[in-house]
């Protein structure tokens, strides 16, 4: 029987929702602290930067005529190599998936339930988060759809900032007062960062070109979503607010008013959940692809449950979102490196093998 294909708008879908993370509530600040005024700018080019990354993938894709990114490994790299190599990816994908948790459970502590612990809170999301990957990719995309849905039907309540908007708040200045530009470059393009997990979808998407179309909508509709909030939030808020402000978004929506709700900020940030679950999920589950190709008698659910057992214990070090955040720079240096070098490497293997079989 032929393995089932994944759906292009799925596909779409699931690049869209692993990116959009907790940093869609603090974009606004990210860009207003670090690049200065009217700093929304900046998503533009990162949207660029991005496209062209992706453009490397359906490069590899192309070349190697949708074989899987393990099999172009394998046939040029002796397992000494793919052994370290892999582990390295496991440890990097299990290490964002836990944090992804991690920094969603703080924040629901602090807005919520101060009382509780976030270890609590975060083993609560993290069951959820394993029964969802278990599933497998195939019913995930489809469940993802649901919790893309959730996410986007939030989009028109931009309309309710409207009569509030002032586009003197936006100044006529660019990129003035900002405290570092190449640590603020740093951190957008780690909000776009998901996308290159679409480098292990090759064998599950259709056995043609044009699914990767849906990756760059993927990313297209994120961008969208970022410079919408992005620019409401300057527009909303003064610069000097936005400085203040750890999560502009959730003050924004503290400004709702509904008669059948109550702080509607709490109530829309617990339907973010589901992207959280999504976006961890897809570390998890590439994680385990990666692994699986050491361990490949062991069955990969269970790879996945000592995947999240492993990191369980590292994600009790960070205390504060301050240390999720600075954890996270680093992760996110090493996730860029991976997502240029690791197409990179592969198109050089590609031509490599190629070369040899002329040669033969």
């Amino acid at each position: 029987m032929d393995r089932e294909k994944l759906n292009r708008f799925h596909i779409a879908l699931m690049v869209f929702n692993t990116q959009s993370g907790i940093i869609l509530f603090t974009l606004p600040r990210i860009t207003a602290h670090y690049m200065g005024t009217n700093g929304w700018l900046m998503l533009i080019p990162m949207f660029l930067l991005v496209t062209l990354n992706i453009m490397l993938i359906s490069a590899v894709y192309r070349m190697g005529g949708g074989k899987s990114v393990f099999e172009i490994l394998g046939a040029s790299l002796p397992r000494f190599i793919l052994v370290p190599l892999y582990l390295l990816l496991w440890g990097l994908f299990s290490m964002i998936g836990c944090l992804v948790v991690k920094q969603y459970a703080l924040i629901y502590q602090m807005l919520i339930f101060p009382s509780t612990s976030d270890m609590v809170l975060k083993i609560y999301v993290d069951v959820l988060l394993f029964l969802y990957v278990t599933k497998g990719i195939y019913t995930m995309s489809k469940a993802n759809v649901i919790f893309s849905l959730l996410l986007l039907l939030q989009v028109p309540l931009a309309f309710f900032f409207v009569k509030d908007f002032d586009l003197s708040r936006l100044t006529s200045f660019l990129f003035r007062e900002g405290a570092d530009m190449k640590e603020g470059l740093l951190r957008i393009y780690g909000a776009y960062l998901g996308y290159e997990l679409s480098l292990f979808l090759f064998p599950y998407a259709e056995n043609n070109k044009r699914w990767l179309k849906y990756v760059h909508l993927g990313n297209g509709i994120t961008m969208f979503v970022y410079l919408l909030v992005t620019f409401l939030a300057y527009g909303f808020f003064s610069h000097r607010a936005l400085l203040h402000s750890s999560f502009p978004i959730l003050d924004m929506y503290a400004y709702l008013r509904f008669p059948f709700v109550e702080r509607i900020q709490n109530f829309l940030f617990s339907l973010f959940m589901f992207s959280i679950v999504h976006t961890a999920g897809m570390y998890y589950w590439s994680s385990q692809a990666v692994m699986s190709q050491i361990f490949r008698r062991i069955p990969w659910k269970v790879i996945v449950f000592l995947s999240m057992v492993a990191t369980i214990s590292v994600g009790m070090i960070p205390k504060s979102l301050i240390k999720v955040e600075s954890w996270f720079r680093y992760l996110t240096m090493a996730q860029l490196g991976f997502s240029f070098g690791f197409p990179l490497l592969l198109i050089l293997l590609l031509l490599l093998q190629r070369r040899f079989k002329k040669h033969a």
